[in-house]
C-alpha cells in the first residue's frame, strides 16, 4: 500500500511544524534541556517514554515509536551503559528496532577523538568503546551525535523538527 502524502506549501509546512511538542521522559534527571525549551518557547511535555529520553508529538500524532533520542552526559555514562547496564540498554534498543524506531545516541561534552585518546575515567579500553559505539550504529541503525552541553537541547529539537518535517513531506518510513 502506498501512502498518499499531502503536498504542502512552505507556509503550510511551517505552520504545521508549530504543532511539534517535545516529549521528555519523566525519568530524565537533568533539566538543562527543558530550561532551553522554556527559554525558547518550545512546547514540551514530561511523561514516560518506552525508549530514550526525548521524542516528539506532531499535534495529536505521537512519533515516539518512530524516533527517539537517548542523551548521555558524556563518555563515562555511556561506558556504564556498555558494561554494567548493557543488558538493559541493549534490551531497550532491541525493542525499539523491532518496531522500526530510529534511534539517536547523543553524547554530551565529548567526541570520537576523546574516545580514541581515552579521555574519560572509565576502565573501558578505547578499542572496546569504539567497537561498542560502532556496533550500536550498525546493529540498531543508531546515529551517534556528539555535542557540547550548551547545544544539546538545540540539537535534540533540530533532530525532532527535521524528522517531523520529513514525516509530513514523505510519510512515515
Amino acid at each position: 500500500m502506498i501512502a498518499i502524502v499531502k503536498h504542502w506549501t512552505e507556509a503550510e509546512l511551517t505552520e504545521e511544524l508549530k504543532k511539534l511538542t517535545v516529549i521528555v521522559d519523566s525519568r530524565e534527571q537533568d533539566p538543562h534541556c527543558e530550561n532551553w525549551f522554556k527559554q525558547n518557547a518550545i512546547p514540551f511535555i514530561r511523561r514516560k517514554l518506552e525508549y530514550g529520553d526525548y521524542s516528539a508529538m506532531l499535534g495529536e500524532q505521537t512519533l515516539e515509536n518512530d524516533i527517539f533520542i537517548e542523551r548521555k552526559m558524556g563518555l563515562n555514562e555511556i561506558c556504564g551503559n556498555f558494561t554494567t547496564n548493557r543488558e538493559r540498554f541493549e534490551r531497550e534498543f532491541t525493542k525499539a528496532k523491532a518496531i522500526g524506531a530510529k534511534p539517536f545516541l547523543l553524547i554530551e561534552n565529548d567526541s570520537f577523538d576523546d574516545v580514541y585518546l581515552g579521555n574519560y575515567r572509565s576502565k573501558v579500553q578505547p578499542k572496546s568503546l569504539i567497537g561498542s559505539l560502532l556496533t550500536w550504529q550498525v546493529r540498531y541503525n543508531a546515529t551517534i551525535l556528539f555535542c557540547g552541553r550548551s547545544n544539546s537541547a538545540k540539537l535534540i529539537y533540530g533532530v525532532l523538527y527535521y524528522f517531523a518535517r520529513e514525516v509530513l513531506l514523505y510519510g512515515k518510513k
